[in-house]
């Protein structure tokens, strides 16, 4: 009986998580992209040369260039309901493995502002993952292939200073 209770609130505590994750979407019109800098392992000689430039700033210890990007028309519909659709996002799993693509690396972040503050949601392609950060906290989800291949597709538009 213990242990039923145990799970129930356990799944009760993870599905509240899960249903608030991009809550503060609701209360926005606008979303904003953010190019990520190379990977600093992965891709260091470019990293190392494109962090020298004067139009890049930092966030949570993530490099990006300064140039934000407004998301309208049909890229911004689609970015909302990538986002709104939070079924291929989940909490990682603590029996999982360690991912060996070294430093969480976000590719790009879709930066909002609700209630007075600024969200971000840093995704790297590299380890499938996603960082929602708002409120000074920040919170790491997987992604499943089909969800990261989508944001993948639409925000390879928002590619504008990054080597290729």
């Amino acid at each position: 009986m213990q242990s039923l209770l145990f799970s129930l609130t356990t799944a009760f505590l993870f599905a509240g998580c899960q249903e608030s994750v991009f809550q503060s979407l609701k209360k926005t019109d606008e979303l904003f992209v953010l190019e990520g800098l190379p990977h600093p392992v992965r891709e260091n000689p470019s990293f190392k040369k494109e962090k020298k430039r004067n139009d890049v700033m930092q966030i949570e210890d993530h490099w990006f260039y300064d140039a934000k990007v407004k998301a309208t028309g049909n890229s911004r519909d689609q970015l909302m309901n990538l986002l709104f659709d939070e079924s291929g996002f989940h909490m990682p799993d603590s029996n999982s493995p360690p991912k060996d693509c070294g430093p969480f690396h976000p590719d790009y972040t879709i930066m909002w502002n609700s209630d007075g503050g600024v969200n971000y949601l840093m995704v790297c392609y590299t380890c499938g993952e996603a960082k929602l950060i708002k409120e000074g906290r920040s919170e790491t989800y997987e992604v499943n292939v089909y969800k990261m291949n989508s944001l993948r597709n639409l925000l390879a538009n928002f590619q504008a200073n990054r080597p290729r």
